[in-house]
């Protein structure tokens, strides 16, 4: 179990650090705070990672979440009913949320190489035999 000091201290630390970057001129604090927000919720349901590991994948989801926010954001709003507006906060927390994870899974995916042709190939059985 962590210790609790050291776990309020990465907390503030991170939430230091998101609020300063939301200062920089010319920096989206929505889409940044969106970004960190969707990085919390991957990092906090990722059990079976060490807190180093957490730590390091939070950083890459949130610029991860920060990249692809545009994106993101217009994939949601072609989902919805139209004329509906997306911000690119909600898409930085979505992308951050999900990237991270999708990623991992694809790496996972292609350790297993014949269930990878496999599932290029259109088998839904995943190579088994």
């Amino acid at each position: 179990m962590a210790e609790p000091i050291s776990a309020s201290s990465t907390a503030a630390l991170a939430v230091t650090g998101v609020g300063a970057i939301t200062l920089v001129p010319g920096v989206d604090a929505a889409t940044v705070l969106g970004a960190f927000a969707g990085a919390a919720v991957f990092a906090l349901n990722s059990d079976e990672l060490t807190t180093g590991k957490k730590i390091a994948f939070l950083m890459l989801s949130i610029v991860m979440g920060w990249l692809a926010a545009p994106l993101a954001a217009s994939l949601i709003a072609r989902i919805l009913p139209a004329d509906t507006e997306v911000s690119h906060g909600v898409g930085a927390l979505v992308a951050s949320a999900v990237l991270v994870k999708l990623l991992l899974a694809l790496i996972r995916l292609a350790d297993n190489g014949d269930r990878l042709v496999a599932l290029f190939r259109g088998n839904s059985d995943g190579g088994a035999k």
